[in-house]
């Protein structure tokens, strides 16, 4: 019964337009992770950058047209994939590093930035479970009570003196909005870069 009530109130809070839910016309789903990188004998230095397309968005839209999810107003970047604003970007930058340093030392791997050998990681998507403090910003229209299913993709490779020494992928998006509303600004991203951290680290610990 009180499942019951508190969907009839979400579903009059959203047609009074006092909150908003957001999901793609088709959510992404987890892209298998997938590594051909070979164990580093040295220690690894970790650097994160943002895609040129998901860097572009901390201040834009994005420039692909089926990123945006068909809202009435272009300012509303939490419905259109964009204005992130760069201190959003930076926190996922700053947790993917500090994520992939510690399970790569508890998986034996040294991690030292003055290495030369570089694990190079790359995030080319992410979507937020709600709006950023630059997306609340730009559009009057959305709260701290919107809400949608949020995620994280991301490439990377292991380079050093030799050469390229193999590369990785993974992503994940979560696809059941049920659970979306109770979370944070960043809850399904950080979920994605959690997986992806453990995941790596895993599959460059000596066997």
């Amino acid at each position: 019964m009180r499942k019951f009530v508190k969907s009839a109130c979400i579903a009059i809070a959203v047609s009074l337009g006092t909150i908003t839910v957001t999901s793609p016309a088709i959510a992404g789903s987890s892209q298998h992770f997938t590594s051909t990188m070979q164990t580093p004998s040295e220690p690894v230095r970790i650097n994160v950058t943002l895609g040129e397309n998901l860097a572009n968005r901390a201040d834009n839209l994005s420039t692909d047209i089926r990123d945006r999810f068909n809202s009435r107003s272009i300012n509303n970047g939490f419905a259109n994939n964009g204005y992130f604003g760069q201190r959003d970007l930076d926190k996922l930058t700053k947790r993917l590093k500090t994520k992939m340093q510690a399970r790569l030392e508890k998986n034996g791997i040294t991690v030292n930035d003055n290495a030369t050998t570089v694990l190079n990681l790359v995030i080319t998507d992410a979507q937020p479970n709600r709006p950023t403090f630059k997306q609340l910003s730009k559009s009057v229209s959305l709260s701290t009570h919107s809400f949608g299913v949020g995620g994280a993709k991301f490439e990377g490779t292991l380079v050093n003196t030799s050469g390229e020494q193999g590369n990785v992928s993974y992503g994940w998006f979560e696809t059941n909005i049920r659970d979306a509303q109770y979370g944070g600004t960043w809850s399904d991203a950080f979920r994605a870069i959690d997986n992806f951290a453990r995941k790596t680290a895993k599959s460059l610990k000596s066997p």
